[in-house]
């Protein structure tokens, strides 16, 4: 059994963010073969589910959150790792000062700011629905200190981004990555796709060797240095590029598709 394991945004997704109809009948065809695909994003678990349902993926593990949470193919949690809560409220109380969008990601929850621009562009981007609670409740009524955020999300002004991204600067408890000057994603230092995917993989009895994992991100750098096979589609940044064994098409032409295809066909 092979294990595919694939990042989601800028790698599996085309230029309508959702899986190909090319790509999909490539996935059930692999997994009709008795191989195994997971997913693993920075996403919530929700989403992930909703782009396993198109290509009848089920009965396996997910990597949410970059591997800061991890469930297994059961659906039990194996791996928690949240922003520390003092750090969390730090980053709300910053937010707050600022007027500055923060959704906050816990587990199965979502917490946005406000129902504004940037929780509806979220919502429609991910199709996931967040919960009726608002962040400031979360983090006034004593949730946050009880179930930490996996996952903080600041969107808005560039110079309100600055603000906040300062404010981490020489925090070595979260890593923080700014996908455009109006997003901010930030989590726990510790989380790591590839830590993830060991786990995953000795969960599931496949051997490193056995993995080909796809990505195009900074982030999918720890999961290449574990697996098997790293492949890097042809859109991903220089750095992952130049990491990778096997650079395939760019995810607008399903380029883990055509990788796949190819496997199957040997």
């Amino acid at each position: 059994m092979t294990l595919f394991i694939s990042d989601i945004d800028g790698t599996l997704l085309n230029s309508e963010r959702v899986i190909s109809l090319g790509t999909e009948a490539t996935l059930r065809r692999a997994i009709a073969k008795k191989h195994t695909v997971v997913l693993c994003s920075s996403r919530p678990p929700a989403s992930m589910r909703a782009l396993e349902a198109t290509y009848g993926g089920k009965d396996v593990p997910l990597i949410a959150y970059n591997g800061g949470y991890v469930v297994n193919a059961v659906g039990s949690v194996v791996l928690d790792i949240a922003v520390d809560a003092e750090v969390a409220m730090e980053i709300y109380d910053a937010c707050t000062q600022v007027d500055l969008h923060a959704s906050f990601y816990s587990g199965e929850d979502w917490f946005v700011w406000s129902e504004d621009r940037w929780s509806q562009r979220e919502a429609e981007n991910t199709g996931v629905a967040y919960n009726t609670e608002r962040a400031h409740e979360y983090a006034t009524s004593g949730r946050l200190a009880e179930a930490p955020p996996h996952k903080i999300m600041c969107m808005g002004d560039t110079d309100k981004i600055d603000t906040i991204e300062a404010l981490l600067e020489h925090d070595e408890s979260t890593v923080s990555y700014r996908s455009k000057d109006t997003y901010l994603e930030i989590a726990n230092a510790q989380s790591s796709k590839g830590a993830a995917i060991e786990m995953v993989a000795n969960e599931l009895g496949v051997p490193l060797d056995d993995i080909h994992f796809f990505g195009d991100n900074y982030n999918d750098l720890s999961a290449f240095a574990v697996a098997g096979t790293s492949i890097a589609v042809a859109n991903a940044k220089p750095e992952v590029l130049d990491a990778a064994d096997v650079i395939t098409a760019r995810h607008h032409d399903d380029g883990v598709a055509r990788y796949i295809d190819a496997l199957l066909e040997k």
